[in-house]
């Protein structure tokens, strides 16, 4: 299990890179020049030129790309146009805050995901069914904008309880955003663990601790559940990754000084080294996240690790080597 996951955290790296490429690309030949953006339309070709320098967006393609990977490689992001501070520095702070507030939405939908999930399977085709189902369909329909712009229009507009906006001064900020990227999770965990859960409860197994006399709860929790959780972390693992690109719309809708409003404002400022740094954080985490999860796979059901240790049984035999058979 260790070779396997030394060889996925090395997998990163050549992923890291070719991220690098497309983005830096996409960028190159975008409309828009910084340098006339930071100096304004009235700046003299000298200055421009001086600018691209410094801040080291001159030469040809090949030479800003390359300037670009050597830096990836030294683990150096660049220099943001706009601030004038290592995007390193900038990205770190901010994506404390990212993470905080996907840490919460993620928990909060893992538990009603999971909760409503049981409760509609094990109430099949009845009133709570039916309501369940419901509430997950419309989480799901629901765009994440639309979504936040109700919650500040009803929680902060007309009742006043929460703030429309910021993010520190109190856990009431935290409240809105948390609940905006959490309910789109929590519908489709909820639909995982609905239709994960009436498969497992058919199964033989099931029966059979039930006749052993085992408490109902026992069954569902420690037998149903259990054998259930596979499609649902793998649905909470796509979730995760889900939660860091909806970041971006929900940090703008609630002036959150995250890593997604961060990304937004240096698109519309054409500050290059942030887009690239914010995209390679969010692919450099969501790599991560889904090696815990195939992690996660081996403790949950003993029978993967037996399908990862399988790589090294069946190989080509070497070349002057006697069949077995």
């Amino acid at each position: 299990m260790l070779k396997y996951i030394i060889k996925r955290l090395l997998w990163i790296i050549p992923v890291l890179i070719g991220v690098t490429v497309i983005v830096f690309t996409i960028l190159y030949f975008s409309p828009g020049d910084p340098a006339y953006l930071a100096l304004g339309d009235n700046a003299t070709p000298e200055a421009v030129e001086a600018y691209r320098v410094e801040m080291g967006i001159n030469g040809t393609y090949w030479e800003r790309l390359g300037r670009t990977l050597l830096g990836l490689l030294k683990g150096d992001l660049g220099i943001s146009y706009r601030s004038r501070t290592p995007v390193l520095d900038e990205l770190i702070v901010r994506f404390k805050v990212t993470f905080n507030i996907s840490a919460w939405s993620i928990i909060l939908g893992i538990l009603l995901g999971i909760f409503f999930g049981i409760i509609s399977a094990l109430k099949q085709n009845t009133v709570w069914d039916s309501l369940a189902t419901g509430c997950a369909l419309f989480g799901i329909s629901m765009p994440m904008f639309w979504q936040g712009l109700m919650l500040i229009l009803i929680f902060s507009v007309w009742l006043g309880w929460l703030p429309a906006s910021g993010y520190g001064d109190s856990w009431k900020q935290m409240v809105m955003p948390v609940i905006a990227l959490g309910v789109n999770s929590s519908a489709t965990i909820m639909r995982t663990t609905r239709s994960s859960m009436l498969e497992v409860m058919r199964q033989d197994y099931i029966r059979t601790a039930k006749a052993k006399g085992q408490s109902y709860w026992m069954v569902v929790l420690r037998h149903a559940l259990r054998n259930a959780m596979i499609p649902i972390v793998t649905v909470i693992g796509l979730q995760l990754g889900v939660l860091l690109a909806g970041s971006i719309v929900t940090e703008a809708i609630f002036s959150v000084a995250g890593v997604g409003k961060y990304l937004v404002d240096s698109l519309n400022a054409r500050d290059y080294a942030a887009v690239q740094g914010c995209v390679l954080l969010i692919a450099f985490v969501s790599a991560i996240l889904n090696l815990i999860v195939d992690v996660i796979y081996t403790y949950i059901d003993p029978r993967m690790k037996t399908m990862y240790e399988s790589a090294k049984v069946f190989h080509l035999p070497k070349k002057g080597a006697k069949s077995s058979v």
